[in-house]
């Protein structure tokens, strides 16, 4: 019984290790990313090789589609989040070669198969609910006033290539799936004896003895002959190829260098002061709760046990209705324009009358009041300067930019065009691709201009390229030195130092298999360990936990996968082998264990709900035959699909 108990937890321990390593692969990246990046549309699955099938489509769910430039959109954001955490540049042909846009088109299905089998199902959010949730983004409200403000709920949309429409089903869809997920998880709780058998198997303890196999302990290869030496340098040459480096010239145009230089007009700054003084100002605020509730009788129910002076909580429960708190907010963060102007018309400490707002019944009591007020002139003046620096500087830019490329255009080279504006131009040392350069700094935040030089040849300039806050540069390749292996005479020391640290671990690895086979053949541990003088540690009473910490996670591994009395070696590091031998092995105290097995239920339960949300995905894009159009997600991209074959328009997955 107690061996089927320990492989059974093993399953368990292994499915929830095996959806830790999910959360780092790029599978998981992409699926948070496509999240994290503003809502960027998602989408349904099914592959299908031929794009004509799909018209615009590159995935069908139930009724749901997601277009072609959807997909691209989405595809752009989450390769330009993936370039800045990198600081390396990958173009599209790159990411389709490494499957990358199937890995995304894959999870956008599974996603938007999902939100259409839930809205088939009738799980459909409010648009009261849809309303609060927008309410939440504080990126949708001005810093200074706390209003909303719409232009910056539309530039925020534009920015991500959302239409209101469209991210407001996005809100509906997150609604719908959070709900959903919550009611499934409310009733999902696994035996105790999961738990127990886990608790068990996590805080079994175990005795181990070690020795250490090292270059001590075996004997030190000879210096390579020339044969052996050149033998070794052609089986490794490809290893030694030096990239590609480039030097060129970079001319730069940016408002942030201009800034100090921009005389500041005082009555420009007052003009501006006046136009933005409604703006600027900040508007009345409110601390006050408000109760839905489904008629008029209900409300009045409401109103009628606030004014007794029961709890906002209790009045709610007597209505039958929700409790929505404002804490010190404008007029305009209350979604209803009715029971905002309701809010805002009563005394501190009032009791509004049953209300007919546009989402339905609602009671309001105001807690505090909190006053507007219009900030002075001299209040706002350095914020004002900022921006005024920053146009201006802005509009320099443009203007340089202009007279650069008019010069160019007149025949006239990027130093000949930057000495006659004044620009500076800078000559950058020589670098790879990846921005390393020759003294082992490392320009990869300049990605975007490294690119532009890449794509050069030796003379060549670009055009003006945009990079972006306003900045532009153009830059001049005046050097390429091409990827080329070195020859052994000038990478000898190297070569002869490589050998024999390749000799040296291959010496040891030998060794360590062959004292292993000793072990298994019965001889004894220390007399083994003494054969290659290498003294035996014992170390006892150690748990998963321990020891992992005492001798790494690979060593754990070995003596935890092991029974009583076996033995066994593992690469401890470049240059040492551990060889051991598993001592004892002990079940842990029944009252730890008891106690433990309440946690390991709960993780358990986790592990399993995280199981039934993956299962949910790819269940609904079976039940809704979701396809997905890999070769027009392609064409999306601008990249050419290969050659189509004559198979089938689509395939379920299943």
């Amino acid at each position: 019984m107690r061996k089927e108990a320990v492989n059974f937890t093993k399953v368990w321990a292994f499915m929830i290790n095996g959806f830790r390593a999910f959360t780092k692969t790029w599978t998981f990246k992409i699926l948070m990313g496509i999240l994290a990046l503003s809502f960027v549309v998602v989408g349904g699955s099914q592959l299908d090789v031929l794009s004509a099938a799909s018209g615009n489509s590159v995935i069908k769910a139930g009724s749901r589609e997601v277009s072609a430039q959807d997909f691209s959109k989405a595809f752009d954001n989450y390769k330009k989040g993936a370039q800045e955490q990198s600081g390396k540049a990958v173009t599209n042909e790159e990411a389709v070669n490494e499957g990358l846009h199937v890995r995304i088109l894959e999870e956008m299905a599974s996603m938007e198969s999902l939100s259409s089998y839930l809205e088939k199902a009738g799980i459909k959010p409010s648009a009261k609910m849809v309303v609060d949730q927008i309410s939440k983004y504080p990126m949708f409200f001005d810093s200074i006033t706390n209003r909303f403000d719409k232009d910056k709920y539309t530039q925020f949309l534009g920015q991500q290539g959302l239409t209101e429409t469209k991210f407001e089903q996005l809100i509906r869809d997150d609604i719908a799936a959070n709900h959903f997920g919550n009611a499934a998880a409310a009733g999902l709780k696994l035996p105790r004896v999961y738990g127990a058998l886990a608790a068990s198997f996590g805080m079994e303890s175990r005795d181990v003895s070690l020795f250490i196999l090292s270059p001590a302990n075996v004997e030190q290869p000879a210096q390579p002959n020339d044969a052996q030496l050149t033998a070794f340098y052609n089986e490794n040459k490809e290893r030694l190829r030096r990239p590609e480096f480039r030097q060129f010239s970079l001319v730069t145009f940016a408002p942030k260098d201009l800034l100090a230089s921009i005389t500041i007009d005082e009555a420009e700054l007052k003009k501006r002061y006046e136009f933005k003084r409604d703006t600027l100002s900040q508007a009345e605020t409110r601390t006050l709760v408000q109760i839905s509730a489904k008629d008029a009788k209900a409300a009045a129910t409401a109103v009628a046990a606030l004014k007794a002076g029961q709890s906002s909580e209790a009045a709610a429960k007597a209505a039958d209705g929700e409790v929505v708190n404002y804490d010190n907010k404008p007029k305009t963060a209350i979604p209803d324009k009715k029971i905002a102007d309701a809010a805002f018309s009563l005394a501190s400490g009032a009791v509004s009358a049953p209300i007919q707002g546009d989402l339905g019944y609602a009671v309001i009591k105001v807690i505090s009041i909190t006053a507007g007020s219009v900030p002075s002139f001299d209040a706002v003046k350095p914020q004002l300067t900022e921006e005024y620096r920053q146009e201006k500087a802005t509009e320099i830019v443009y203007e340089r930019v202009e007279a650069f490329e008019k010069a160019r255009g007149a025949g006239d080279s990027i130093e000949t065009a930057a000495k006659k504006l004044n620009l500076s131009i800078v000559n950058l040392p020589p670098m790879t691709a990846e921005g390393q350069a020759v003294n082992g700094q490392n320009y990869a935040q300049f990605a975007p201009v490294i690119k532009v030089a890449f794509d050069q040849p030796k003379g060549g300039e670009s055009e003006v390229q945009e990079l972006g806050n306003g900045e532009y540069f153009a830059v001049r390749v005046n050097e390429v030195v091409p990827s080329e292996v070195p020859a052994l005479d000038q990478v000898k020391p190297q070569m002869v130092q490589a050998y024999m640290q390749q000799k040296m671990m291959d010496a040891i690895r030998i060794k360590a298999d062959t004292l292993s086979e000793r072990l298994r053949k019965g001889e004894d541990f220390k007399a083994v360990a003494a054969s290659v003088k290498a003294p035996v540690e014992t170390l006892k009473g150690l748990d998963r936990q321990t020891g992992q910490q005492k001798v790494g996670p690979q060593i754990a591994a070995r003596v935890f996968s092991a029974k009583k009395g076996d033995t066994f070696n593992a690469q401890a590091s470049e240059f040492a082998y551990v060889l051991g031998r598993v001592d004892t092995v002990t079940a842990p105290e029944a009252n730890s264990a008891n106690v433990n097995s309440v946690l390991a239920q709960r993780g358990l339960t986790q592990a399993t709900f995280r199981d039934v949300e993956d299962m949910s995905r790819s269940s609904t894009r079976a039940l809704l035959k979701t396809k997905t159009y890999p070769q027009t997600a392609i064409k999306a991209l601008g990249v050419t699909p290969p050659a189509k074959t004559d198979t089938p328009a689509s395939t379920e997955k299943k």
